[in-house]
């Protein structure tokens, strides 16, 4: 009889230990991610939707340029979160060589995020990412992050538009945002309103 009641003490004990070990193993960072990601949206007050097996979330933002719409995701990864703004037009292949000029110009202008174009698929994006060593981003890293390709192209998206449809001067395209980019900083520099806050995008 003993024994038995020793065997029931010891499995209970185990049990025990068994689960206070698994509640110290740290959640995945991907979801851990995820967690920072939802509070900083619904912090802003963004409309997402979430598909937790791709460890994606996914929005739109109405901007002020020739674009409208365009479709954001943001990608959540094991040593990374990255955010890529995708351009609803594509360029057509005769226009390509223009593009790419004329996303290199806007890159030589911007820090925090980076236009790509794609010659296979002819469409054009706005990535930003944030490379994770060890301590996960917070919440208002999180927004910047978004908020920067966003603003991206959005400044140039009135280029990026005449390029992909008319197949604008690249140069002179980037000339025309270079203007508009220095109005909107003298305007909120002004007001003394923070250069990324700039734009009030829904």
């Amino acid at each position: 009889m003993k024994k038995w009641i020793i065997a029931l003490i010891t499995l209970c004990l185990a049990s025990l230990m068994n689960a206070a070990l698994a509640e110290c193993v740290p959640r995945p960072i991907e979801y851990q991610l995820a967690d920072i990601v939802k509070s900083a949206l619904e912090r802003e007050e963004l409309s997402y939707e979430y598909d937790e097996r791709k460890q994606t979330f996914a929005l739109q933002f109405d901007l002020d340029s020739m674009l409208g719409t365009v479709d954001v995701t943001v990608y959540l990864y094991d040593d990374m979160v990255s955010v890529s703004v995708d351009c609803p037009l594509r360029v057509k292949p005769e226009h390509f060589e223009k593009a790419a000029i004329f996303t290199t110009l806007a890159n030589n202008e911007m820090y925090y995020a980076q236009f790509r174009v794609d010659r296979d698929y002819n469409w054009i994006s706005c990535r930003s990412c944030n490379v994770i060593e060890s301590v996960p981003p917070s919440e208002n890293e999180i927004v910047t992050l978004l908020y920067m390709p966003v603003i991206a192209m959005d400044d140039y998206g009135d280029g990026i538009a005449s390029i992909c449809t008319l197949g604008a001067d690249p140069y002179q395209a980037f000339a025309s945002c270079q203007a508009i980019i220095r109005g909107l900083m003298n305007n909120t520099e002004s007001m003394n309103m923070p250069t990324s806050k700039r734009r009030n995008l829904i």
